[in-house]
């Protein structure tokens, strides 16, 4: 019985690493596709508006981060569902 209940508990364990790590995965993946088109917008930008020049803020990496963060919760709601 005792060597069930350690069975599960390791099925769940090892479920939860799973996810952690698809997670992870996917946080990375968005990570770079957020990047392109963010780089994108950027070329866009700079292509529509050759009188002014565009600076990026100093917390650009911030604001990526941001981004991210927000997006692993929308994530993490989804998966709640």
């Amino acid at each position: 019985m005792k060597w069930q209940h350690n069975m599960e508990l390791d099925k769940k364990i090892n479920d939860l690493k799973e996810s952690i790590n698809k997670l992870n995965q996917l946080s990375t993946e968005e990570k770079i596709n957020l990047q392109e088109s963010i780089e994108m917008l950027w070329l866009n930008a700079s292509v529509r508006k050759k009188k002014k020049d565009m600076i990026m803020p100093d917390n650009s990496n911030e604001n990526v981060l941001r981004i991210r963060q927000l997006l692993a919760a929308a994530w993490s709601e989804d998966l709640k569902e």
